[in-house]
């Protein structure tokens, strides 16, 4: 099979499935085990039925040698010794010659004089030295053990064969049963991805076991994603809301003025009005887009909150003046694991609310790893806390003062980035906000 090109495409391991692959890791795993073991089995069975024919030519031998007689300078074995089956049993002289011999016939090959226990193709022979300067010799043929070999070779061969299959045949189907939840999960997510139905869950996998663990983190995944997808929904409904009312509003002056012809002086005064309305929306879209951006990686620096605290007052020094209000700030060198960036805009959030929100002046004070922000007055009801960290949410007796919502939700969020604490304060006359962060 060839591809565009004249390349050659074929089946490549990483095609296969999780299926095969597993069979076929059990299938080689367990055939190297049947085979070393069943070498094991035939050289411990060679080596037994070796050492058992060697203990009857050895105890053969040690009659034989009770027997040996010298009749008038011939040599020659008692007529007691008889032995049984087909063994041979030799008196040789020092050059090898027979000098006596009974049992079974000659042999059909010559055997080499050597001392000892030796093999050769037909034989297994045991070779003693005697009085004399002779040798006892007692063999017996090897076909019989030969046979039995060969046939327990077979027998191992066939039988380890046979059982890699049956490995094979049992480890898919152990496979397929260990991967069925693999694939419900698998079909369920496909499903919920294509359909977009995220209140779907995967089958919960009965026990404690991987697949019970995996099935649970899956369906706690879905839960959070559709936690989110929720809360998204919710968040772009609530801003489209946000930004359809001043624009609406924006949009009546327009007609308004483009009504009918008018002075430059009243073209000059509704475009005033519109500019503010204008700089609303430029100040809600970027609140929107610092909010949306707390989503992105993380890069964190080192940020020096002192200096960043004094940035964030100068900033907002016309709206002090303009509110008939002052910041105070208490700073201390302190050095966190943050971004510039947000730490600023969060800081100016904090400072903005207790110059909107707030009485008398505000003291930014500044310890290690603590940025606290504090103004007099009652603060946020401590029972509406928790809400107002939501985007758009804002207090009881807010209505009359300009803001959208999202200042305490972004330096909230800001805050999870940094693994950080936003800590509020009640005391008596006054409130406080406090931004923690770890060591």
């Amino acid at each position: 099979m060839t591809g565009g090109g004249g390349r050659r495409v074929g089946w490549r391991p990483r095609d296969w499935s999780l299926r095969v692959k597993l069979t076929l890791g059990y299938a080689l795993v367990f055939a190297v085990t049947i085979l070393l073991g069943a070498v094991l089995v035939y050289f411990l069975a060679r080596d037994s039925l070796t050492g058992s024919l060697d203990t009857t030519l050895r105890e053969t031998a040690s009659v034989a040698q009770g027997s040996i007689e010298d009749q008038n300078g011939r040599w020659t074995f008692s007529s007691e010794l008889r032995p049984t089956g087909d063994l041979a049993i030799e008196l040789l002289s020092p050059t090898g010659r027979p000098l006596a011999r009974t049992g079974q016939e000659e042999h059909d090959q010559a055997i080499p004089l050597r001392v000892g226990f030796l093999s050769t193709a037909e034989h297994r022979v045991l070779t003693l030295p005697v009085e004399g300067g002779l040798f006892l010799r007692v063999s017996r043929p090897s076909d019989t053990l030969v046979e039995l070999l060969e046939t327990l070779a077979r027998i191992l061969s066939a039988g380890s064969v046979l059982m890699v299959m049956v490995a094979c045949g049992a480890g898919y189907v152990l496979a397929d049963r260990a991967l069925r939840p693999v694939d419900a999960v698998a079909r369920t997510a496909e499903g919920i991805a294509r359909r977009g139905t995220y209140q779907e869950r995967v089958p919960a996998a009965p026990g404690q076991d991987e697949m019970a663990r995996l099935t649970s983190t899956v369906n706690a995944m879905l839960d959070q994603l559709e936690g989110t997808i929720e809360h998204e929904k919710s968040f772009a409904r609530i801003a489209a809301h946000e930004l359809r009312t001043p624009l609406t509003v924006l949009k009546g002056r327009l007609d308004l003025t483009l009504e009918r012809p008018r002075e430059a002086a009243d073209y000059q005064r509704a475009l005033s009005g519109m500019q503010g309305r204008v700089d609303a929306l430029v100040t809600l879209s970027e609140s929107l887009l610092a909010l949306a951006r707390t989503d992105a990686p993380v890069r964190l620096e080192r940020v020096e909150l002192a200096g960043s605290a004094a940035s964030a007052a100068d900033a907002l020094d016309e709206v002090a003046r303009r509110v008939g209000r002052q910041v105070q700030l208490d700073l201390n060198e302190s050095w966190v694991q943050a971004e510039a960036e947000g730490v600023g805009r969060a800081l100016v959030n904090l400072i903005e609310n207790a110059l909107k929100y707030g009485a008398g002046g505000v003291l930014v004070r500044v310890r290690e790893r603590e940025v606290t922000v504090r103004s007099a007055g009652p603060g946020p009801d401590q029972a509406q806390w928790t809400r107002l960290l939501e985007p758009f949410e804002r207090g009881a007796g807010t209505q009359g003062t300009a803001g959208s919502g999202l200042g305490l939700p972004l330096v909230a969020a800001l805050a999870r980035r940094w693994n950080a604490q936003l800590l509020p304060r009640w005391e008596e006359g006054a409130f406080e906000v406090s931004l923690r962060f770890p060591a």
